[in-house]
């Protein structure tokens, strides 16, 4: 309870998320996906570490045209959303640390949804298939993300790596999501040193200042150690309208302080 920017009432600020229904959490995919899935394996560990069930939904990958079986290993987006026997998807199996599931074609479907008959109805549908405690990293390209959260109050986190495409990337996202209403979050990670890294800091400040600048936008920047609350407290949740809550989805005021506990990371994609 001592710890700088950490108190006890961090939890029970976070419950209502938790206690409502499923969240999801948009994480906006560089050109090069793959080298954000450290950032998402880190954003993870954060999260169950404090609790959630975590299910990485990947937009940038396609699922099989025709499930195989009812096993659950060729399990994706679409056939989740398809088939309505399936509920309360969490965890894949026994030794998982979280679902990853890949989610393109879902993605479409979608962002068809949205344009139909708004954002909020689409993200009913996302997160249908999820149990309550489950919190959706749905990582998918920034295009994608704007078609679907327009109008809606929503954050999206936007990845931040020290190489020379990733100021490009972010800078790229940050203007489609802003375009859209959609409020980016800076998310920077060290990775480890490559003969063309840049240094980090380099990168945060060149986009934030090209969004200041050419956009109006002041950007929000989450340092690593406070991810796991601040997604907690941002994510877009379903709320239970047997627990006494509206129908639909709505977003808990973000009042996480600027500095959290760190959690162990994975750098292992489950």
């Amino acid at each position: 309870m001592f710890d700088f920017g950490f108190d006890q009432a961090a939890g029970l600020r976070a419950e209502p998320a938790r206690a409502s229904g499923p969240s999801v959490m948009p994480v906006a995919s560089p050109a090069q996906p793959a080298r954000a899935y450290e950032l998402l394996c880190t954003l993870a560990a954060h999260l169950s570490a404090l609790g959630r069930e975590v299910v990485i939904i990947d937009a940038t990958a396609s699922e099989t045209p025709v499930r195989r079986g009812n096993d659950g290993a060729h399990l994706g987006l679409l056939h989740a959303m398809h088939d309505p026997s399936i509920c309360g998807l969490a965890r894949s199996g026994e030794g998982v640390d979280w679902l990853v599931m890949p989610g393109a074609l879902g993605m479409q479907a979608l962002q068809q949804t949205a344009q139909a008959s708004g954002g909020a109805v689409a993200l009913s549908r996302l997160l249908a298939p999820f149990g309550p405690r489950a919190l959706v990293l749905l990582f998918a390209p920034p295009q994608g993300l704007a078609t679907l959260l327009a109008g809606l109050p929503a954050r999206a986190l936007v990845p931040v790596l020290p190489q020379p495409q990733a100021s490009i990337d972010a800078y790229g996202a940050i203007k489609l999501l802003h375009a859209a209403g959609v409020s980016p979050v800076l998310a920077p990670l060290e990775q480890g040193l490559a003969p063309e890294a840049v240094p980090l800091q380099q990168v945060v400040d060149t986009v934030a200042d090209c969004a200041q600048r050419y956009l109006g936008l002041p950007l929000d920047t989450w340092p690593l150690n406070t991810w796991g609350l601040r997604v907690q407290e941002s994510a877009l949740t379903r709320c239970d309208p047997r627990a006494g809550a509206p129908a639909g989805l709505w977003q808990p005021h973000f009042s996480a302080p600027q500095a959290g506990r760190a959690a162990t990371a994975h750098t292992t994609w489950s």
